[in-house]
C-alpha cells in the first residue's frame, strides 16, 4: 500500500513558489499564462506567487508576448544578481572553478591542474575560493567518482589516484559543500538546457572524459540507486584485459577513455596537447589524415559500441547521450556508433536515439553545478524567507 504525502498550507506553498521559479528560470522569458499551463496551477496562484517574488527582486518583468486574443502577456526572467555561489568541476587532471549565478547561468573563474592528493588539491581549492568574498556560503563540486548519501564524502574515485572516504567539507571553514557525480551533473545539464533532451523520460548519458561515467534519467529522475552510487558504467567488466585505476581488469573505461586512446596512439608517436582532453580533440581531428589516429579511433568506436548496446539492452532509454570529451568525434565515426547500435541492440530498442551532446566536455559539468546549485540556493531562500528582504 503506498503512503499518502500530506503537506502544510506551507509547505504546498514553499513547493508551488519552486516550481513557478524554477519554470522561469528554464524557461526565460515565459508568462504568466504559460507558467499556469505547465505547472497546472490556477492562474491566480502563479500571479500571487510571482507578484511576491518581483517584490523580492527574485524575478523581474522584461518585454511582452503580443496576443491577438487581447491583453498582452509580460515576459518574465530569473534576476541573474540576485546571488552568486562558488561551483567547481574537480576534474581527474584538470579542474575548473566558477561563479553561479542565481538564474543558473555560469561564468569560469580560474582554473588548476588537479593536484595528486585531497590534501594539497583542496588546499589549493580552498585558497581560490577566497578570493571571492560575499557569495552564498554554498559551494557545490562535481567530482569523478563515487559520494556518500550526506553529499559531503567523496566515496570512492579510481581515476583521482584512488581517493577514498575523503571527508570534503572539513576543508572549507564557512562553506556547506555538497559533492555530486560529474556524470550526473552533466546529465542534469544536458537536460534542463536542451529541451530536445529534457522532453525525454529515458535517457543514458555517457560523460566520455578520463574514465567514462553515467548519468542515468528514469521517468524524467535522476536514478541513483540504493546506495548513491548507480551509474558507475565505466566499471562494467567486458574484456580480459585492460587493467583499470579501480583495481580490477577488464573495465570498459579502461578499454574506452580518452586516457586509453592517447596512450595508445602515444605508444609509437607524441600528440600536440597541453592536456589529455586537447590530444583526445587532436586525435579526432586528424582522424581522416593520419592512418594511426584512424586504427586508434577505430578501436575506441567499437568497444564504445560494445558498451552502448549493452545499456540500451538493460536500461531500453528513449535516448543515449554521449557527451563529454565524445562530441569531438569526427562526424563518419559517431554516424558508424548510430547505425551500429540500432543493428546491434534487442529488436523491441531499435528505435533508440544515440546522439552528441549539445554541451562541450569544458562546461557541461560546471553548468549542471550552476543548475544544482541556484535550485539549492532557491530552495533555501523560499524556505527561509524572513532571512532575507
Amino acid at each position: 500500500m503506498h503512503s499518502m504525502e500530506v503537506y502544510s498550507l506551507k509547505q504546498a506553498k514553499t513547493i508551488n513558489k519552486l516550481r513557478v521559479l524554477n519554470t522561469i528560470r528554464f524557461e526565460p522569458g515565459v508568462t504568466r499564462n504559460m507558467i499556469s499551463e505547465k505547472t497546472g496551477l490556477d492562474p491566480s496562484t502563479v500571479t500571487k506567487l510571482v507578484n511576491e517574488m518581483k517584490r523580492k527582486r527574485m524575478i523581474y518583468e522584461k518585454g511582452i508576448l503580443p496576443s491577438k486574443l487581447g491583453r498582452h502577456s509580460k515576459r518574465l526572467y530569473v534576476n541573474r544578481d540576485f546571488s552568486k555561489a562558488i561551483v567547481v568541476d574537480l576534474g581527474v587532471t584538470h579542474s575548473i572553478v566558477g561563479i553561479s549565478f542565481f538564474d543558473g547561468t555560469v561564468e569560469v573563474v580560474d582554473e588548476f591542474d588537479t593536484p595528486d592528493t585531497p590534501e594539497e588539491c583542496f588546499r589549493v581549492l580552498t585558497e581560490k575560493v577566497s578570493r571571492f568574498p560575499g557569495v552564498f556560503p554554498l559551494i557545490v563540486i562535481g567530482v569523478p567518482g563515487s559520494v556518500d548519501k550526506t553529499h559531503k564524502k567523496l566515496a570512492f574515485a579510481p581515476n583521482l589516484n584512488r581517493w577514498r572516504d575523503i571527508d570534503v567539507e572539513k576543508y572549507f571553514k564557512v562553506f556547506e559543500v555538497y559533492l555530486e557525480n560529474d556524470a550526473n551533473l552533466a546529465a542534469l545539464a544536458e537536460m534542463m538546457r536542451n529541451k530536445h533532451f529534457g522532453d525525454r523520460k529515458n535517457i543514458v548519458y555517457i560523460l566520455v572524459r578520463e574514465g567514462i561515467g553515467g548519468g542515468i534519467i528514469i521517468e524524467g529522475k535522476l536514478y541513483k540507486g540504493s546506495f548513491n552510487a548507480a551509474g558507475e558504467i565505466g566499471h562494467m567488466k567486458m574484456y580480459d584485459r585492460g587493467p583499470c585505476f579501480c583495481g580490477r581488469v577488464g573495465c570498459w573505461e579502461a578499454n574506452t577513455s580518452i586516457f586509453h586512446c592517447v596512450r595508445q596512439y602515444e605508444k609509437k608517436k607524441p600528440l600536440p596537447g597541453n592536456t589529455m582532453y586537447e590530444k583526445f580533440e587532436t586525435l579526432c581531428r586528424i582522424y581522416e589524415e593520419d592512418p594511426l589516429a584512424k586504427e586508434v579511433l577505430d578501436e575506441f568506436t567499437g568497444i564504445l559500441i560494445d558498451g552502448i548496446v549493452n545499456l540500451v539492452n538493460i536500461l531500453s532509454p528513449e535516448i543515449v547521450i554521449v557527451g563529454g570529451e565524445g562530441v569531438f568525434l569526427p562526424e563518419g565515426v559517431f554516424e558508424v556508433i548510430v547505425s551500429e547500435t540500432r543493428r546491434q541492440v534487442h529488436p523491441m530498442d531499435k528505435e533508440v536515439s544515440v546522439e552528441k551532446g549539445s554541451l562541450s566536455n569544458k562546461e557541461v559539468v560546471l553548468e549542471g553545478t550552476s543548475i544544482l546549485s541556484s535550485m539549492m540556493i532557491s530552495e533555501r531562500l523560499v524556505q527561509n524567507e524572513g532571512d532575507f528582504p
